[in-house]
Formats: C-alpha cells, sequence, structure tokens
C-alpha cells in the first residue's frame, strides 16, 4: 500500500423510506409537462450523437490520407529529382516504386520563434552551422537523387525554422528507411576537434541499425582525416530529468529509458546525428567547409549510405 494518510469510512446509517408524496390534479399536470420535456431533450440528444458517430465513421474512412498536423506533412519538391541544389524539404516520394527512402536532416536554419531570430546554429571564423550543413545536406541530397535506388527527402531548407520533432515527423511521414541528421560542434577551445555522432541509443528497436550505419560513417570521416572522438567516434546521448546531457560511448549497451536526440526518436527508423568536426577548429573546416569540403562530406555520406543497404 502507498505510504500517506488512511482513512477508515463506517457503515453508512440505514436510510428509513420517504414517506409517499400526495399528488394534486395540478402537480399532476406539472409532472406530465415535465415528462413530455424530458423525452423530447432526449429525443434531441439522441440525434445529436448519432450526427455525431456518422460524422467520425465518414471522416476516418473518407478520402483524407494522414491524420499529421498541417506542420508535420512533407511538402512536396519544387524541382523532380534534385540535381541542381534546390531541393525543397520532405521531396515527395511515390509510394510503392521500390526505391529507398532516405531521409536527408541539415542541422538548424530558418527564424526561430523561440529566440525571434535566424537559427544559424554555432558559429565561429565567419562560418555558420547551418549554411555547412545545409550545403552539404543539398550535395548529399543530388547525390541520392542521381541513383535511381533511392527516393531522398530534406526534411528542411533552411528557409523556414522546423523543430526537431517536426523534422522526424517529416521522416515517419515520407516513410524513410534510414534518416541522418548533420551538425557541426563547437568549442570554446580552439584545440577541440574530431567527428563523433549519435545512434539511436539501446532502449529504442533501431539501436542496432543505428548503431551499424554509425559506425560506417566515423570509420568512413576517420578515413578522411579527422579525428574519431570518444572510444570509437560513436556515442549515446541522454538527458536527465533536469535537462542534462549524458554521454555513454556505443560500447556501453545498458539501456537507460531517458530522452535522446528527439529527430532520433521521432523518425522511427534506423537513425544517426552526426557532429561532423569543431566549426571552431580551422583543421576541421579545412576538411568540411567550403564548396569542396561540403562535397567530400556528402560524398562520405552517399559511400556510407550504399555500403550500409548492400549497394555497390
Amino acid at each position: 500500500m502507498a505510504k500517506g494518510r488512511v482513512v477508515f469510512y463506517e457503515d453508512a446509517p440505514r436510510q428509513t423510506a420517504p414517506p409517499r408524496t400526495v399528488y394534486t390534479s395540478h402537480a399532476r399536470r406539472r409532472r406530465k409537462r415535465h415528462h413530455r420535456l424530458a423525452k423530447l431533450l432526449f429525443a434531441l440528444a439522441a440525434l445529436v450523437l448519432a450526427a455525431s458517430v456518422g460524422y467520425v465513421v465518414w471522416y476516418t474512412q473518407g478520402e483524407s490520407t494522414s491524420l499529421l498536423p498541417e506542420a508535420e506533412l512533407p511538402r512536396e519538391a519544387e524541382a523532380e529529382g534534385g540535381g541542381d541544389g534546390s531541393a525543397s524539404a520532405a521531396a515527395a516520394v511515390p509510394a510503392g516504386d521500390g526505391r529507398i527512402v532516405v531521409a536527408v536532416d541539415p542541422g538548424h536554419g530558418g527564424v526561430n520563434p523561440s529566440i525571434g531570430a535566424e537559427d544559424y546554429g554555432s558559429e565561429a571564423n565567419g562560418l555558420r552551422e547551418s549554411e555547412i550543413t545545409l550545403a552539404t545536406a543539398q550535395a548529399l541530397y543530388d547525390l541520392l537523387a542521381a541513383d535511381d535506388r533511392f527516393a531522398p527527402l530534406l526534411t528542411a531548407d533552411g528557409t523556414t525554422y522546423l523543430k526537431p520533432s517536426e523534422r522526424g515527423a517529416v521522416a515517419a511521414a515520407a516513410g524513410a528507411q534510414l534518416f541522418v541528421s548533420i551538425h557541426l560542434n563547437y568549442d570554446g577551445s580552439s584545440a577541440s576537434s574530431g567527428f563523433e555522432c549519435y545512434a539511436a541509443p539501446p532502449h529504442l528497436s533501431t539501436n542496432a541499425d543505428s548503431l551499424r550505419f554509425g559506425q560506417l560513417l566515423a570509420d568512413a570521416f576517420g578515413q578522411m582525416g579527422l579525428r574519431l572522438r570518444g572510444t570509437n567516434g560513436v556515442r549515446y546521448l541522454y538527458y536527465d530529468d533536469n535537462d542534462n546531457k549524458q554521454i555513454y560511448e556505443s560500447t556501453d549497451t545498458t539501456p537507460r529509458w531517458l530522452p535522446t536526440f528527439t529527430v532520433l526518436e521521432a523518425c522511427q527508423c534506423p537513425a544517426v546525428l552526426c557532429e561532423e568536426g569543431f566549426i571552431s577548429n580551422s583543421g576541421d573546416m579545412a576538411l568540411l567547409a567550403g564548396s569542396d569540403g561540403c562535397a567530400a562530406a556528402a560524398q562520405t555520406y552517399y559511400d556510407c549510405i550504399c555500403t550500409y543497404f548492400g549497394l555497390t
């Protein structure tokens, strides 16, 4: 029994029969009017209930194909197939055509109403995280769109701010089979450097595949010349009750029933969030920034995606 105040109730007092009421003719007429009014109100209530049930049945079985809020629905592509880097957020994916749906999530971008300003992410040395991640994401989108085995989508296009839950919902609504979120790290010390990615943690059903994809990425970015942070570049992140971050290496397989990055949970598929390198480190940015750096990173992601799905 749970601790707390315990109240004991005594037996209820016996009730005596109420005295019979003697009705006059006037009282009888009043009772009849009340009875007819009650019947009318009951009939009206039944009619309203029947109409409500009929509307619910029609609405749920009608032509509507999604119950997601408008902000969570994927927006159609402005241009078919990408190719020119102009892919819009969540390019529409034809259902059942056999292509592999990959969601590419460029970290940050758009005006965040919570801060009333553009969400640039981290900034250092004249560079903005949102610009580098968007350029990398669009380059990756173009590589995937040029390969007819894939149906890529961008969860955001840098113009409209979307919360992590909304980005994940875009991927889930499109039936994404893999999700990669692209970010850059920052530290007050320019000496901090290296690649790390966060996979869906052990308590999620997508953990094993997320971990496998994350390790492919860590190995590939390590070959690009980036130092791998932690044990092997793949980690898990949790938020405690005070919203503090807790980071564990991927070798720690203990299930912890704590929240992780929202996008990793909301996308409902194998997923990783990559911190490619440090925007505050010139060595990392020499490999990842600029048109050549973004293209090289996109090619690395593309190669790992192909390997993950067993494609050559």
